[in-house]
């Protein structure tokens, strides 16, 4: 309906490294339905996945239009990616989950003051590179850069797993530069902009945990044109209910009997008795 060009998905495609048979096959078979919108697909790795597993089928799945960023490259030019329609340029720097071997040197005695330190100053530093490869091969032309990490200043559920040292490494969005157009966040499952309105998490595109219940499940629809960015979410429709009853024995039985599911699929009921 939308008529989307270009689809960014900036990390954890699955819960863990090593999914099962269904989730690839789920997975394979939400590209095949890509493949007649002729919508490119830009796929980046993220701290659940595996960047093998991700990267194993890369060069068959780039005859479809699809490309995938596992895990960080050897060169930093491995990132970028051009896509034009209609006279209007933007470069993508599909940037996966960075990794503690991607941007820091394990030190023999460093204190845990000094990792998150490194940390920092790694993940600063790459996104520094990014921007100036940028600036050095396509300046003039508009940035998205797809990140997943952990922003400072973002609202978590309790479903993700930390990064970076518990969060405590969390990065300051201003490190992505502000020749950026917009950076396309992964990893923190409530959507939220963070620091500024050209920094966003899209989200999970379901609630994963109960804390999740109220969230407003979202995809952002960027539209360029004359090199600047229109941000708009879509909310997504909720096929299943997430819900909380509390009580009593007695009281939780009797909500249980008059619930009412109003959703596609049964409803996920959580129930906290008091005793």
């Amino acid at each position: 309906e939308e008529k989307i060009d270009v689809l960014l998905m900036s990390g954890d495609l699955f819960d863990q490294a090593n999914p099962s048979q269904q989730a690839m096959r789920q997975y394979y078979m939400f590209l095949k339905r890509m493949i007649p919108l002729n919508c490119k697909v830009k796929i980046t790795g993220g701290n659940h996945d595996s960047a093998q597993v991700l990267n194993a089928p890369k060069e068959l799945l780039e005859i479809l239009d699809v490309t995938i960023v596992g895990g960080a490259p050897e060169s930093i030019d491995e990132l970028f990616f051009t896509v034009e329609k209609n006279n209007q340029k933007v470069v993508i720097a599909a940037v996966p989950y960075l990794r503690d071997r991607d941007i820091r040197q394990a030190l023999a005695g460093e204190t845990y003051d000094d990792k998150i330190a490194q940390i920092r100053a790694g993940l600063s530093t790459y996104f520094q590179q990014v921007s100036h490869h940028h600036k050095l091969h396509f300046s003039g032309t508009p940035l998205v850069v797809m990140a997943h990490l952990f922003a400072q200043g973002a609202e978590t559920t309790e479903s993700e797993r930390e990064i970076q040292i518990g969060n405590q490494a969390g990065i300051d969005v201003n490190i992505f530069g502000a020749n950026t157009s917009y950076v396309a966040l992964g990893h923190i499952h409530k959507p939220q902009a963070v620091g500024r309105e050209n920094v966003q998490y899209s989200g999970s595109p379901i609630p994963l945990s109960f804390s999740e219940k109220e969230d407003a499940k979202r995809v952002i629809v960027l539209t360029v044109e004359n090199d600047l960015f229109n941000v708009q979410s879509i909310n997504i429709p909720a096929f299943r209910k997430l819900i909380t009853l509390k009580g009593t024995l007695n009281e939780a039985l009797y909500k249980l009997s008059k619930h009412l599911s109003t959703t596609v699929l049964p409803d996920l009921i959580e129930l906290q008795i008091i005793e």
